[in-house]
Formats: structure tokens, C-alpha cells, sequence
């Protein structure tokens, strides 16, 4: 055989093996995956704030004008020029106090007149009944000197009022607001003089939802917080007994006590209405979420270490944190770590290091500012940066790496 012969029957030979291979390796089977691992997953680690119940007055909150007890405008019963303003604008005054006074003008000359009248005509009316008496004079006669005499009567007292009128006193105590004349000018009837008003006490009005119009009466207690920063207790003095029709409200009055006459009217002010006094809970305000529903709540752990989330209403707000109701006497909350975990998931609890205190229902509520050493020197080194924990592992404080936002891919979904 020759050389070429040789090597196409060995190609020949190798194609045939290569094409056999096919079938004899097509029916057996793949190799099996690797066995998973038996261990099961551990559960997620979270950090939890063991709190507990206390009693927390539930208030509504409202935002009112400041009304005067009362305000009138004095005006003009006569006609005439304004001779004397006897309280210039801003004089506290007392009931009965001259506030100004309009010149009578002829008022004296004709009371003098209508008094000659009324002598002649009480004469004549007795010269009438005398004759009357003795059978001379008829009752006609008697009857018309009677008239004439209640005639010059009325005449002089409407004379007399007209000369009264011209004098404006105050019908109660408080302040004259405004003048709206100089002295000089002249005064129609029914002409503005001066305003009076009295701040002692302040009414607040406030406008209060139809929802919670049925926790709302006369003689509740109340909290008065004015724009200038005063506090003072009132009461509710008034309750309206129809909603207006275009916001479905209802027009609340709210009366405080001011003597002094510190707080002016025609500002703002916000009410605080007891209603009821609940079992609360004091947190931040961050640990709240909402559930797949839209309803806000928390999460927390049982007993057997399984998130469980609890809708809950929020009583107060304050500046450190929110008091919420609706949660058990007792609650493990979840600090940190939230974000990770469903309701009825199993979890491996980490106790948190610190509790804030929370402060008093009431109680005033400075803000702490921070000692001279927390603040860095301008010359000292920046510190050391603090390794990041991993997802899942305390930190040099205790704390859950892993928790917030910031350790989040981006466009990951917040839970």
C-alpha cells in the first residue's frame, strides 16, 4: 500500500470511532448537582428596645383667632360738632367713663323753652279742672288742656335726651382702639366715634372636625398656647349646634381668663382639649413603617423571636420622639434591622445598649446642647475612621450593621 492509502484509511478510521462515540454515550446519564447543604438558614439578627406602657392624655389639637369678649363702636345719637375726646386712642377705661362729648348747640335754649311751655301748660290743665269741678267748663275742654300737657312733657324729656345723648360714655370697661374723628369736626347721626374693646376675658375660636365634635362640651378644660409664647388655662365656654355647611365644622369657643390684659386679641393660637387619658409608648419617630395595607405601625418580637407588626395611632408628637397607642402593655421593639425582616419571620434578638428616658406628658422640653468636648478642635486630626460592620454583625457599640438606608443597593426597595 502506498503512503497516501495509508493515511486516508487512518482518518477513515478515526472518523468512524469519533461518529461511534455519539451513541454510545447518548443514553447514559448526567452527572447528579451537587447535595445541598443540610444546615438550615440562620435567622436574621435584629436589635430590639424592650419598652413599656404609660398612661399619656390624649388631646385635640386645634388652631383658633383670639376674639375680644367684647368689641362695640360707639356712635353718635345727635348731630353736631365734636367739641372733646376725652380718651384718646389706647386709654383704658372703666363703665360710665366720658369718651367724648358733641357740642349741644341750641339744646340749652330749647330745654328752657320746652320748660316754660310745660309750667303754662300744668297751669292751664289745673284752671281747666277747677271749672270742670264747679260744672263751668265742659270735659272736652278738660280733655284737650290734658293733651297740651303731655305734649309739653314729652317735648322737654325728648330735649333732655338729645342733650344727654350728646355726651358718649363707656357701656363697660376696657379699652378705647380707635377714634375715628378729631375734635372739630362735624358728627351726623349715627356717625363712628370710637372703638371699644374688652380683652378680659380672651375668647379663642377654633373650628373643630365633625368626627370629633362628640368629645367636645361646655366646661371642658383646655390649654391655650398663644403665638406670643404665654400658656394659660381655659374652658370650653361655647359649643355651636350646627356644622357650617361648606367645611362640615363645627365653631368652638374657648375662654381664658386675662386680667392683666398681657395677650392681646386678633392673634393666633393654638387649643390642647383633654379627651381621654390612653396607654402610650415613647419612640422615635423613624422606627415607624406601613404596612403592604398603608396602615402605619411597628414591628416587634414575640416571645418565640417572631416579628409581628401592630397598627398603632400616634397620641402625641414632641420634639425627642412620638408617644403611640395601640400596642401590647409590654413590647421587644425593633431598632434596628427592621427593613430586613417580615411579619412572622424568625429572628435572632440582640439587645440594644441604651434607653432614652422618655420625658413627661406636660413637662417642658429644652433642647440639650452639646458639651464644649463633642465639638472637634480646628488643629486636632480628623479621628480614625471605624471599621463598617458586616450586614448582620454588632458594631464596637453594640449596634446591627446592616439596618439603614445607606447600606441599601441602589434602587432596592425599602420594606
Amino acid at each position: 500500500m502506498t503512503k497516501s492509502t495509508l493515511i486516508a484509511a487512518a482518518v477513515a478510521a478515526a472518523l468512524v470511532a469519533w461518529i461511534a462515540s455519539g451513541y454510545l454515550l447518548d443514553g447514559a446519564e448526567p452527572a447528579p448537582p451537587p447535595a445541598a447543604p443540610s444546615a438550615a438558614r440562620e435567622p436574621f439578627p435584629v436589635e430590639v428596645r424592650r419598652l413599656t406602657a404609660e398612661p399619656v392624655t390624649r388631646a385635640l389639637i386645634n388652631q383658633g383667632e383670639v376674639l375680644p369678649n367684647r368689641e362695640v363702636t360707639l356712635r353718635a345719637e345727635v348731630a353736631g360738632r365734636l367739641a372733646e375726646i376725652a380718651a384718646p386712642e389706647g386709654t383704658r377705661v372703666s363703665e360710665g367713663d366720658l369718651v367724648a362729648r358733641i357740642d349741644p348747640g341750641d339744646l340749652p335754649a330749647r330745654r328752657e323753652e320746652a320748660q316754660a311751655l310745660l309750667d303754662q301748660a300744668e297751669a292751664d290743665y289745673e284752671a281747666a279742672l277747677e271749672l270742670e269741678e264747679r260744672g263751668v267748663s265742659t270735659a272736652q275742654r278738660l280733655r284737650e288742656r290734658f293733651t297740651a300737657l303731655q305734649s309739653a312733657r314729652a317735648t322737654l324729656e325728648r330735649i333732655r335726651r338729645q342733650i344727654e345723648d350728646a355726651t358718649i360714655e363707656a357701656p363697660f370697661g376696657g379699652i378705647v382702639n380707635a377714634v375715628a374723628l378729631d375734635e372739630g369736626e362735624f358728627v351726623p347721626v349715627n356717625g363712628e366715634i370710637a372703638t371699644l374693646i374688652d380683652n378680659d376675658p380672651l375668647i379663642v375660636s377654633i373650628d373643630v372636625p365633625q368626627q370629633s365634635i362628640g368629645q367636645v362640651r361646655v366646661g371642658q378644660p383646655a390649654r391655650v398656647t398663644f403665638v406670643t409664647g404665654r400658656v394659660a388655662e381655659g374652658a370650653v365656654s361655647y359649643v355651636s349646634a350646627a356644622a357650617e355647611r361648606q367645611t362640615r365644622t363645627f365653631r368652638v369657643e374657648v375662654t381664658v381668663p386675662n386680667a392683666e390684659g398681657e395677650t392681646p386679641s386678633g392673634i393666633s393660637a393654638e387649643t390642647r382639649i383633654p379627651i381621654e387619658e390612653v396607654p402610650a409608648h415613647f419612640f422615635s419617630p423613624a422606627l415607624l413603617s406601613l404596612s403592604a395595607e398603608g396602615q402605619l405601625g411597628v414591628k416587634t418580637v414575640t416571645e418565640e423571636g417572631v416579628v409581628a407588626f401592630h397598627p398603632v395611632d400616634i397620641v402625641q408628637a414632641r420634639a425627642q420622639g412620638v408617644y403611640v397607642a395601640g400596642l401590647p402593655e409590654e413590647v421587644a421593639l425593633i431598632t434596628v434591622g427592621q427593613g430586613f425582616v417580615e411579619a412572622g419571620e424568625r429572628v435572632r434578638i440582640v439587645e440594644a445598649q441604651a434607653v432614652e428616658a422618655a420625658p413627661q406628658p406636660g413637662a417642658s422640653l429644652p433642647e440639650d446642647p452639646l458639651p464644649l468636648g463633642a465639638l472637634p478642635s480646628p488643629t486636632a486630626p480628623p479621628p480614625a475612621p471605624r471599621p463598617t460592620p458586616e450586614p448582620g454583625e454588632p458594631d464596637e457599640t453594640g449596634a446591627l450593621g446592616g439596618g439603614g438606608l445607606g447600606d441599601r443597593a441602589l434602587g432596592e426597595p425599602v420594606r
